[in-house]
């Protein structure tokens, strides 16, 4: 018995999945780098983009400065300056971008792929001739959505790789206890003369 649960134990250790980013990354249907669509020679100064929840936060008060009479590229720095990290360093590059005269929907393409909400409703804006503010709320609160339908789905995955274990060590032990008691007692019976 002692043998099986080894065996069981090892078997465990095998099939279970690798933790950690690094061990995601290089799983099939799973990017390994993140294009930012950013110049070359740009230096990042925070490392890393920025979490979803806070570009949506970002979006928001960018809604509420050009509400309130902000041109674009001054909503912008309003809300660069009271953010932090990776936000602020994304919303400095579309403001400077601005200023230089550039394109809405391609300064925004200075700011990396989690900004692209932003920069699909400039742009559908600019090919309209609406407010960009109704698109924005809405691009915020898509990036909200799939915020969280992913912690959803990871929140499913962690159920199902708790089970894999359990069973492993439950099934064999039911087995042992249970239904081979039950048929070694009929086959006695069965073949008993």
């Amino acid at each position: 018995m002692t043998g099986l649960v080894v065996l069981l134990a090892v078997a465990a250790v095998l099939l279970w999945p690798p933790g950690g980013r690094a061990g995601r990354a290089g799983r099939a249907g799973q990017p390994k780098a993140v294009t930012t669509g950013r110049p070359r020679g740009r230096a990042s100064a925070p490392a890393g983009d920025p979490r979803p929840e806070d570009v949506a936060d970002a979006l928001v008060l960018v809604v509420l400065a050009l509400r309130s009479g902000s041109d674009l590229a001054g909503a912008v720095a309003g809300v660069a300056v009271v953010s932090r990290g990776a936000v602020r360093r994304d919303l400095d590059a579309v403001v400077a971008a601005l200023r230089w005269g550039v394109p809405v929907a391609e300064a925004w393409g200075y700011a990396g792929p989690v900004w692209r909400p932003a920069a699909l409703a400039f742009q559908m804006a600019a090919g309209t001739g609406a407010s960009p503010t109704g698109l924005l709320v809405e691009a915020g609160a898509r990036i909200r959505d799939e915020q969280e339908q992913d912690q959803a789905r990871r929140a499913a995955r962690a159920g199902v790789l708790l089970v894999l274990p359990l069973g492993l060590g439950f099934l064999p032990a039911f087995a042992c206890t249970a239904v081979i008691p039950v048929v070694l007692a009929l086959a006695a019976s069965v073949l008993a003369p």
